[in-house]
């Protein structure tokens, strides 16, 4: 299990990656095309979120027995977590913001009762066109499915080798089958199509989630061996290198180009996550980055709806101040629906269990 003085760290990777999310979404504006370039690419903080998610569930399925008790209370608890804020952000969301003519729906007049059933379910992303028209729901939509599998990921998946394995084998193959699927007209609109099959569903992303899973058989390894005799020279050389890599494919040179710019994102992040994680450095593992990527899930329901509902009344607003006000605001609702509606959920459900064990003992 991970220590508890790397959950700081890990806490400020989330924190960073939902800021970059934040950005791109809210969209700053500049003259300097240097600043747009990070912007823009503020998007690939989703891949670094999606890369810490699969090393915290593989992490928490490392003591979990393979019977079904087991496996099913993994899934409540983690189910538990994921689902009241889901569901009530995504019925919010309905309720306040305009969705009819939303870009994602295509040629589909309106958001209808069967596509927000798919998306409470986890089912929207089989089908392109409900995948993004609800929110920014489509990481949920890969979030739910990889929940679903990662039991039985964890059951194959279950060394370095295998895991080194994969990547290799997946990334690859899945780089080819979107290369061909993008030559194929499918729907109407080849702008969705392309986003559908390079970014929005779980084949796109599941060559990202096999790197957070090999991270974490990386990290094990490292922590059982001492093949790294210092890790504070490690981890500042490692991000060093990370930086490097990152700036390359920011300004496309090409230098750091793997597949594309999504998976040479992937491999950066993996890069830099196993350096922090190993010897975390203060600017990526501070209280503040901390306290942002504590509440990042909340603030990744709310900040799309913020966005909105402040372009009705500050419609030119998109500078730095409008930024902080979002962020500040999504890190309030987060925490204020945590508290109403998460903690006394699973305070409600806890209740209920004892009560049921205690009738049955008497």
């Amino acid at each position: 299990m991970i220590m508890d003085n790397r959950k700081q760290c890990i806490d400020s990777l989330k924190g960073i990656g939902i800021l970059g999310v934040v950005l791109v979404h809210y969209g700053i504006k500049s003259s300097n095309d240097f600043v747009n370039c990070i912007v823009g690419n503020g998007a690939r903080g989703v891949q670094l979120l999606f890369i810490i998610n699969a090393f915290l569930i593989f992490n928490s399925l490392n003591n979990v027995k393979w019977n079904k008790e087991s496996i099913l209370a993994w899934y409540k608890r983690k189910f538990l977590r994921l689902i009241p804020l889901y569901w009530f952000f995504t019925l919010l969301y309905v309720a306040l913001i305009d969705t009819n003519g939303a870009y994602y729906l295509g040629p589909l007049p309106k958001v209808s009762w069967l596509n927000i059933l798919c998306n409470l379910f986890f089912v929207h992303g089989f089908y392109p066109y409900y995948t993004n028209s609800i929110n920014a729901n489509w990481f949920m939509g890969v979030l739910g499915i990889f929940y679903i599998v990662a039991p039985f990921l964890n059951r194959i998946i279950n060394s370095l080798e295998k895991a080194i394995m994969l990547v290799f084998l997946i990334s690859p193959a899945g780089f080819m089958l979107r290369h061909i699927l993008l030559t194929q007209k499918v729907l109407t609109i080849d702008a969705i199509w392309n986003d559908y099959v390079n970014i929005i569903s779980f084949p796109s992303e599941f060559p990202i989630i096999l790197l957070g899973i090999l991270l974490y058989y990386i990290h094990i390894n490292i922590q059982k061996s001492d093949y790294i005799r210092s890790k504070k020279i490690f981890s500042i050389t490692g991000t060093f290198f990370a930086g490097i890599c990152m700036l390359s494919v920011i300004l496309n040179k090409g230098y750091f180009m793997i597949f594309n710019n999504i998976f040479s994102f992937g491999v950066i992040f993996s890069i830099l996550v196993l350096c922090q994680i190993t010897y975390p450095i203060v600017i990526f593992n501070n209280k503040f980055l901390a306290f942002i990527g504590k509440h990042s899930y909340g603030i990744y329901l709310s900040h799309i709806m913020i966005i909105k509902i402040m372009d009705r009344h500050f419609p030119n607003d998109s500078g730095l101040l409008g930024y902080c006000i979002i962020v500040l605001a999504a890190v309030v609702i987060s925490i204020i629906s945590e508290k109403l509606i998460e903690e006394k959920l699973v305070k409600f459900i806890i209740e209920r269990k004892n009560k049921r064990i205690e009738g049955i003992k008497h």
